[in-house]
């Protein structure tokens, strides 16, 4: 999976039983297409806003993803159906997270909030001092998540008492916490990468890099941090912010990195994806597919992309990049794909609050 886990290496990903599922947001619906054969399972529609920008999260058949026009939506995985609602003030760009029954996600209304699983009640809300577009993580007894007011947070995650908070001075946008041990990695618009000890909120490394991160969630795989900034995508020594690799792109990448055991795939600002060789940082294929800041998964040899500005999602080899299928959404479109393999494990993408 290509996410961050506690033994600091790809962690195994979920088992849920069910089978060759993606789900996937786009301007006005949330979308379930069987990613054996592209076909679409159901969508749920919504009269305004977008499902571009928050990733949801899978839990006991029950899909919780936000959404511009302001609600945290709990659906049926099965079928779409609405299960529950939840108002905020403002957009919900954040990424969700479900822990012990409650769900955890911030919103443009410059609060976080915690809600009851099974019923969408709230249980509390912790108020910053700008937009929470940044995803959460949960590790132990812990709630993690940034604010654009320039701080990461850290919150008692049963009553959201304030453990916590560490000031870098700049916006966080979409990028979001990972967290391997006792070791909290995330990225800003001010280029640098943080390491900061999860319990004590005091910094144990920070590294410059040479453009904005803020829309960059790192990974964390075997050691090594993968991250990409306005220019470049970085491999890191996740010890000491040593970088190992460097791989340059003209076109600007503007995604989080998805990374497993051989590759990793990230997609650019002038459409392009781009699947990379682990190891060397070299280009293994890139296809223009308008991508506009996509996440990509990769699971069962395939890459899973939404394709931006080319209204359909995608699926390619990932091994050399052939097409396999693409489904039209009639939409553009930059969320993340969440992934049920034909083997029934969970992926989510690197950006998700689903990563640990």
């Amino acid at each position: 999976m290509g996410c961050s886990s506690s033994e600091d290496i790809i962690e195994t990903p979920t088992y849920v039983g069910t089978k060759n599922i993606m789900f996937i947001g786009g301007s006005n619906k949330y979308y379930a297409i069987d990613s054996e054969k592209g076909l679409l399972k159901w969508s749920f529609p919504v009269t305004k806003g977008t499902f571009e920008y928050s990733t949801a999260f899978y839990s006991n058949n029950v899909l919780y993803v936000g959404c511009t026009d302001t609600y945290l939506y709990a659906l049926d995985a099965a079928n779409g159906n609405l299960l529950w609602k939840f108002k905020t003030n403002e957009a919900i760009e954040s990424s969700v997270f479900v822990s012990n029954n409650t769900v955890f996600f911030g919103s443009d209304d410059d609060n976080f909030y915690a809600l009851n699983a099974a019923t969408g009640e709230l249980k509390w809300k912790y108020s910053t001092n700008s937009n929470v577009s940044s995803s959460p993580t949960v590790s132990d007894d812990t709630v993690y998540f940034a604010s654009d007011d320039g701080n990461i947070y850290a919150l008692e995650q049963s009553n959201g008492t304030l453990k916590w908070k560490y000031f870098v001075g700049s916006f966080f946008n979409s990028s979001s916490a990972s967290i391997v041990q006792n070791s909290l990695y995330i990225g800003n618009r001010n280029g640098n990468i943080y390491n900061i000890n999860k319990a004590t909120g005091q910094l144990i490394w920070k590294k410059q890099l040479g453009g904005s991160i803020e829309y960059s969630s790192p990974t964390i795989s075997d050691g090594f941090l993968y991250t990409t900034d306005n220019k470049s995508l970085y491999k890191i020594d996740a010890l000491t912010g040593d970088i190992i690799w460097q791989a340059y792109n003209s076109g600007s990448y503007s995604s989080s990195p998805y990374v497993n055991e051989n590759y990793v795939s990230v997609s650019s600002s002038s459409g392009n994806i781009i699947v990379l060789d682990k190891q060397t940082g070299n280009i293994k294929w890139q296809k223009s597919i308008y991508s506009n800041s996509a996440e990509t998964v990769a699971t069962d040899g395939t890459v899973f992309i939404g394709g931006g500005g080319s209204n359909f999602v995608y699926a390619f080899s990932e091994s050399d990049g052939t097409e396999r299928w693409k489904f039209p959404i009639n939409s553009t479109t930059t969320s993340a794909p969440v992934m049920i393999n034909k083997e029934g494990k969970l992926f989510y993408p690197s950006k998700s609050g689903g990563r640990n």
